[in-house]
């Protein structure tokens, strides 16, 4: 009897009406008529499409997952369709195709079992895509199949090798160097930041050896990178330009946009690994942001037209303009309270409690989106890294084979 296939099979014959299925291993009773109950099905198809005399042989093997079928048993007899809590969700989904059961039978108590595992696919792909796992970390240069890919993980992946950890020192070391100037007050006429040669270099090499083009121009921090170079090109050029003609430039943009060189701090902090999965979480959380900001904003209008209603009419009436009401309905409602505005009437310290308490409900929206993420994304990272690891130790040293001496 060949046990691989999906196909009943005929066994041994017991009594009349009475049915057995072997699935997977283990025994399941029930009759025809139960199986009759939902004619449609997989199950209830079974009696047309065996042969009538064959009908005496009740005995049939399906190699399938026998904890999804007593549920599936069990929503014949009963009719509600409950889900084994040890089964993976995708394999309750690709069983209940097969038995032809729609997904959508499934009893509201048990929906969470269904899709528990929706979306952990996603996750981890995010996850190898920003925080790739390598097996050692602490090798000399990580092995890869092609150069660019070396030089791009020792660029882009601190974790990959130790030479990948001493080129960010290194990185961290010229970024400090960078905004020395800026710290001591050093004149942008008498000084040229020799350093940005070394950020020029990096770019150029993070570009040439990136395996996407186009998600490397996505990325904030390359934009901005790529502006402050950019600003500090502009203003060594402006520069020699007053030193010869002795003009009197305005350079108050370009020294705006030369700050955006603290930036790439930000890259030095994200190969700490609890910090860039906050930074996923906040971007797995963007729709939640995305509302509470919409939120804020329909509510700082709306509490900032009441407020100019009230504090501009009655006895202790004050001078603000509708922008100052929305400022003050935003700050209020951020818990910060600068006391540079306050109400004086009645109407508006009323308005003012209901607009910090109603700031803190809302506050809650997003830290809780964040917080889930966060945790979800951490357990995952946790299981992706220990398994990568398992990997490591347990693969195979492959031994040559000798050859034979010739004699």
């Amino acid at each position: 009897m060949d046990t691989s296939s999906n196909t009943p099979q005929v066994c041994n014959p017991p009594m009349i009406d009475l049915i057995h299925f072997n699935v997977g291993g283990t025994r399941f009773s029930t009759t025809w008529a139960t199986l009759q109950r939902i004619p449609n099905s997989k199950l209830g198809r079974l009696q047309e499409s065996i042969h009538a005399s064959q009908l005496a042989q009740t005995d049939f093997f399906f190699d399938r997952n026998p904890a999804v079928f007593g549920s599936v048993l069990d929503y014949y007899r009963t009719g509600v369709l409950h889900l084994p809590e040890t089964v993976c969700g995708r394999q309750i989904r690709e069983e209940l195709a097969f038995w032809e059961i729609p997904a959508g039978l499934v009893s509201n108590c048990c929906w969470r079992i269904l899709y528990k595992d929706d979306g952990v696919e996603k996750k981890m792909r995010l996850l190898d895509m920003e925080l790739p796992v390598f097996p050692n970390g602490m090798q000399l240069i990580q092995k890869a199949e092609k150069m660019s890919t070396t030089i791009w993980n020792l660029l882009e992946h601190p974790s990959s090798s130790l030479m990948a950890k001493g080129y960010l020192m290194f990185y961290f070391l010229v970024v400090v160097v960078s905004v020395i100037p800026d710290m001591i007050d050093v004149g942008t006429l008498h000084f040229i930041d020799l350093t940005n040669i070394v950020f020029l270099v990096d770019v150029f090499v993070r570009f040439a050896m990136s395996p996407n083009k186009a998600r490397f121009f996505l990325s904030v921090i390359n934009v901005l990178d790529i502006l402050a170079l950019i600003a500090c090109a502009v203003s060594v050029l402006l520069t020699i330009i007053i030193l010869i003609t002795e003009a009197q430039l305005s350079m108050a943009v370009l020294g705006a946009l030369r700050m955006l060189k603290l930036v790439r701090f930000y890259r030095v902090l994200k190969a700490n690994r609890a910090l860039a999965l906050l930074l996923l979480a906040m971007f797995k959380s963007k729709r939640a942001i995305f509302l509470y900001v919409s939120i804020m904003v329909i509510n700082c209008v709306f509490v900032g037209l009441l407020f100019f209603a009230f504090e501009t009419t009655g006895e202790n009436s004050q001078y603000i303009d509708i922008s100052e009401s929305i400022y003050w309905a935003l700050i209020s409602m951020t818990t910060i309270g600068y006391g540079d505005i306050y109400p004086m009437s009645t109407g508006g310290r009323v308005l003012g409690i209901l607009c910090g308490v109603s700031g803190l409900v809302l506050l809650a929206l997003p830290i809780t989106a964040i917080y889930n993420n966060f945790t979800t994304l951490y357990a995952h990272n946790l299981d992706r890294e220990r398994h990568v690891n398992d990997i490591d130790k347990c693969r195979p040293s492959i031994v040559p084979v000798s050859q034979p001496t010739h004699v």
